[in-house]
């Protein structure tokens, strides 16, 4: 007999919390380590009957709430290469972590899943991404581009928009099974914003890393703010930080593409005492070019660095990547429309060819949809060698390839390849089931080639980020939903109204969408 679910009450250690206004809460990280992970996180008091629903629907749905529990049938790819796809396997899942993936396990008193129909996958690995602009993605417009539509709404960016933006894009990544992200914070304004943006990603469940940016626009002769990003990394990720392990801290520099480099220099060395990882732009375009090689020949990129783009980059920048060990996220969807120099598709090829770690990123909402899914089945795409060019005697890029690329290439860009990124005994329990029998997914036959070819968001069933559950059934369990919506409407449309002008809404006082 299976122990019978029943999801936990709210404790009044929530209510506490819920009941607590944002300026407190921000400044007692003691209150957030106890928040982190309880189940009724997001929800807020006002709407406890939509809570109660979501208790009972949890206990109608099979939806483990405690620390242990069973996947029990799936298809396992699980990405580790010491580990083989099994046909049919049970996850066995114990405080956060998996335990065992074996063809039978015993379920006597586990919570348990049952995924006969799923395929089960390590969740999804997210490099560089922009969440505060995440309330902006549906308003570019045939004459404007990223690059003006950020900076026409960036200063008006209030903490609690940077929160709501953040919130959503947490949502976006929960509902995508995207379990572990980068979020390049490049819009600093305030220690206030930062604190909104820490918050959202404690929050969430969701792991990775907050790369501290610049406050955009910082003039290129300044060097960015030292002393707040050594008050963040004290405040939120010291030994006693409310992250529990789960996200660290990196740094998000400008580097030699928008600064001089007595600049970019000290701000990567003070990354490098700091001993926190550095991330930057190297390129999309010509005039956007930052060399890997003279970074390397000036001692400033390690295997803990990522460089986003790197689309223009030449052979010597590719061997500074390879010799160095640091790693690259390709934003497949933004390099698309960025791109101003020719097609970028031999750079991907080279890069394969001579063993740059590639990963995946989203970069910006405003850019890309939030789906690896589509993100690998666009790089597969495009991932054929060119007949008269130097790729065209390479290989042909595999679907296994592009799925490295969107789970264990990223984890090993974080760091975190120990921890996350494949579905093996003693990782984070970072897992996504996908249904194999929707219509667009049957007759599955390959599996890996399913997962690249058809798979959408739309087939993702359960997504369980170190151990948790945050969407079953195809619906989000693990935050308010309807309330994030709603904030990053009425962000968006108060953002709006605050710019003015032809950014105005024509709503009168409300938002519709």
């Amino acid at each position: 007999m299976h122990k019978k679910i029943k999801p936990a009450l709210p404790s009044s250690a929530d209510n506490a919390i819920q009941s607590s206004s944002r300026r407190n809460f921000l400044c007692d990280s003691s209150k957030l380590a106890g928040l982190v992970g309880a189940t009724s996180l997001l929800a807020p008091s006002h709407n406890s009957a939509q809570t109660q629903n979501q208790i009972r629907n949890n206990e109608l749905r099979n939806v483990p709430v405690g620390n242990n529990y069973l996947i029990r049938g799936a298809y396992v790819v699980s990405m580790d290469n010491a580990i083989q796809n099994r046909s049919v396997a049970d996850i066995l899942i114990r405080d956060g972590a998996i335990v065992e993936i074996s063809e039978s396990i015993d379920a006597t008193h586990l919570e348990v899943i049952e995924a006969s129909n799923m395929i089960a996958i390590p969740g999804f690995v997210d490099t560089h991404w922009h969440l505060w602009n995440s309330t902006l993605k549906n308003m570019l417009r045939p004459n404007i581009s990223y690059f003006p539509l950020k900076q026409a709404f960036v200063d008006h960016f209030t903490p609690a928009d940077h929160y709501a933006a953040n919130r959503m894009a947490l949502l976006e990544a929960a509902h995508a099974g995207i379990t572990t992200l980068n979020n390049f914070a490049h819009a600093t304004q305030t220690p206030e914003h930062v604190s909104e943006e820490l918050r959202a990603m404690a929050e969430s469940g969701i792991g990775g890393r907050y790369s501290y940016g610049w406050p955009d626009p910082t003039p290129d002769t300044e060097i960015m703010p030292i002393l707040n990003i050594e008050h963040v990394k004290r405040e939120w990720f010291d030994s006693d930080a409310p992250f529990l392990g789960k996200v660290d801290m990196g740094m998000a520099v400008r580097g030699p593409m928008y600064t001089e480099r007595n600049i970019y220099q000290h701000e990567i060395e003070t990354a490098q005492n700091l001993g926190i990882p550095v991330i930057m732009h190297v390129g999309s375009a010509n005039r956007r070019y930052t060399s890997c090689a003279q970074l390397k020949n000036e001692g400033l990129l390690d295997s803990s660095t990522i460089v986003v783009h790197g689309i223009v980059q030449t052979p010597e920048d590719r061997a500074a990547i390879t010799e160095t060990g640091c790693s690259l996220s390709f934003s497949i969807e933004s390099e698309l429309r960025l791109q101003e120099d020719g097609d970028f598709r031999n750079q991907l090829l080279n890069m394969i060819n001579e063993n740059v770690n590639l990963s995946c990123s989203v970069d910006s909402s405003a850019l890309s949809g939030i789906s690896m899914f589509d993100a690998m089945s666009t790089t597969w795409a495009y991932g054929i060698p060119w007949n008269g060019t130097e790729t065209q005697d390479f290989p042909k890029l595999s679907f296994h390839q592009v799925l490295e690329m969107a789970t264990i290439n990223g984890a090993k860009a974080l760091g975190i390849d120990t921890i996350t990124g494949s579905l093996t005994p003693g990782k984070r329990a970072d897992i996504v089931l996908v249904r194999a029998d929707d219509i667009n997914m049957t007759p599955v036959g390959n599996v890996e080639t399913a997962l690249v070819h058809s798979a959408t968001v739309a087939n993702v069933d359960t997504v369980i980020a170190s151990g948790k559950v945050l969407k079953h059934a195809g619906e989000i369990i693990s935050m308010d939903e309807a309330s994030i919506k709603e904030d990053a409407k009425r962000s968006l449309f108060d953002l709006r109204q605050r710019v003015g002008g032809h950014w105005a809404s024509n709503d009168s006082a409300a938002p519709r969408f």
